[in-house]
């Protein structure tokens, strides 16, 4: 009975070592993974990606806000036949530099277009000195990112705002394109973390980044064709690369001039002109005005054609969408424009601004955001006006081309900024007739004087010959 108690036991005690044996080794016995921290020997963390505004070279600055994001791209498998590596959908978010916000402001400072091989923005005209940009840079950082194996991490960069007259991810007229695909290469970097809960874990590295144009649906190859080349044959199959990104600002010119006709139309008179720009909807939005073809003021003291209220007014320089400018001591207002419900927004400002010309004289207001409306007025006094300068008319050359004599404006005095400079302004004519009959010319009042001389003359004979006659008697 003993012995077979022992062998009972012995063979349970087999079948617990045996059930024990059966279970299967924790994960961090079984194998490891890599560490969850890039080496630190990894000098490839951050990445960038160059941000143009392109404007054209008379616009200033316009106040404006883009934000950018980033979100996993698709994965896609190896094809070992036609020579593609595998692609991996990005993990974790990389670190944007100012939370993915990128403003740009009235105060940016700008470079002058140069030769189209030594610029990198996309241009919208052929001439090489009509533009000018700014450039910003907008920093990725994955130094935080936990990769998981080696690999090619995919991600898609989308830039999105809505600013006035702005055309987001400018390629060409008829294309824009607002997203770049990031491949992220991650290799084992032959180093274990030495420290933390993953001490004598593998480390991976960033040994590259490629960006290439819009959202790729394609894998990169698995070795160079060429590497002395650029590209150098391990791009994914059609794809572009391009770690810029172009916005556009369209903007346009309003010219306004001052013609003066007829015998009594006063040449040196100045006009008072009122323009109004409505619907711009950047809060200190600035518009430069050229003053170069008019006064940049009112004399203290002018001539007597001039309304006497005029003497020393000031001709602006700038218009500030800034609600705090007056008509006395900057020449403009600027109203805010609100929603009309509780509480109000904002939506967009006005500004009104008063200029005064000379007969041959013009200003232009640069750089109104496309979208924007214009109006155009004056006070014509004792005048005849006519909206407008016909080119037969007109003494003002305000395209600077001396060979085709002066230039028309003609455009309509008010309207909404599209794709082309506006010229327009007003023919003021004030004309009279001399009366005919009475002294009408030099010669009859000669001939009058000479007729009264001859009979003067023709008097004072016959009375010296009656004087005589009277005498002899």
């Amino acid at each position: 009975m003993k012995k077979y108690r022992r062998f009972a036991n012995f063979i349970a005690s087999a079948a617990v070592i045996a059930s024990a044996a059966a279970v299967p080794m924790s994960a961090s016995a079984a194998g490891t993974t890599y560490s969850s921290t890039l080496t630190t020997e990894n000098d490839k963390k951050v990445t960038t990606l160059d941000k143009y505004l392109v404007m054209k070279a008379d616009a200033t600055v316009p106040n404006a806000q883009f934000t950018f994001s980033v979100a996993p791209g698709t994965a896609i498998d190896a094809d070992k036949e036609n020579g593609t590596l595998a692609v991996l959908a990005g993990i974790g978010t990389p670190v944007l530099s100012n939370g993915g916000t990128m403003t740009f402001s009235t105060a940016d400072t700008t470079t002058a277009e140069a030769a189209k091989g030594t610029d990198t923005p996309v241009f919208v005209t052929a001439d090489t000195s009509d533009e000018k940009y700014v450039k910003k840079v907008l920093t990725l950082d994955f130094s935080g990112v936990a990769f998981t194996e080696p690999g090619v991490y995919r991600y898609l960069i989308t830039e999105a705002g809505t600013n006035q007259g702005i055309t987001n991810g400018y390629v060409d007229a008829s294309t824009t394109e607002t997203v770049r695909t990031l491949d992220v290469y991650v290799e084992d970097a032959g180093t274990t973390a030495a420290d933390g809960t993953d001490a004598g874990k593998p480390q991976l590295k960033i040994t590259g980044y490629v960006m290439y144009n819009g959202t790729q649906t394609g894998a990169p190859k698995a070795s160079a064709a060429t590497p002395e080349a650029t590209p150098n044959g391990a791009e994914a199959a059609g794809a572009a690369k391009n770690d810029t990104i172009t916005n556009v600002y369209s903007s346009q010119d309003l010219t306004f001039g001052k013609a003066v006709t007829g015998n009594q139309g006063s040449k040196d008179k100045y006009f008072k002109y009122t323009v109004e720009i409505s619907n711009i909807s950047a809060e200190n939005a600035k518009l430069s005005a050229d003053l170069t073809g008019a006064d940049s003021a009112v004399p203290a003291s002018p001539n007597a054609a001039t309304n006497g209220d005029y003497a020393g007014k000031v001709n602006p320089a700038e218009l500030i969408a800034d609600t705090a400018k007056t008509i006395t001591a900057d020449g403009y207002t600027a109203e805010a424009v609100t929603s009309g419900e509780a509480p109000d927004t904002v939506t967009a400002y006005k500004i009104t601004a008063e200029y005064y010309l000379q007969h041959g004289q013009y200003i232009t207001i640069q750089g109104l955001p496309k979208g924007v409306s214009y109006s155009v007025t004056e006070d014509e006094e004792d005048y005849t006006q006519t909206s407008g300068i016909a080119a037969a008319l007109s003494p003002l050359n305000w395209d600077g081309d001396d060979t085709n004599g002066n230039d028309a404006l003609e455009n309509a005095a008010e309207g909404t900024i599209a794709d082309a400079d506006i010229h327009t302004g007003y023919t003021n004519d004030r004309s009279g007739a001399i009366p005919t009959g009475i002294l009408s010319t030099v010669a009859g009042s000669l001939g009058i004087v000479a007729l009264g001389i001859a009979g003067v003359a023709g008097g004072a004979v016959y009375l010296k010959k009656k004087k005589s006659e009277d005498e002899d008697e």
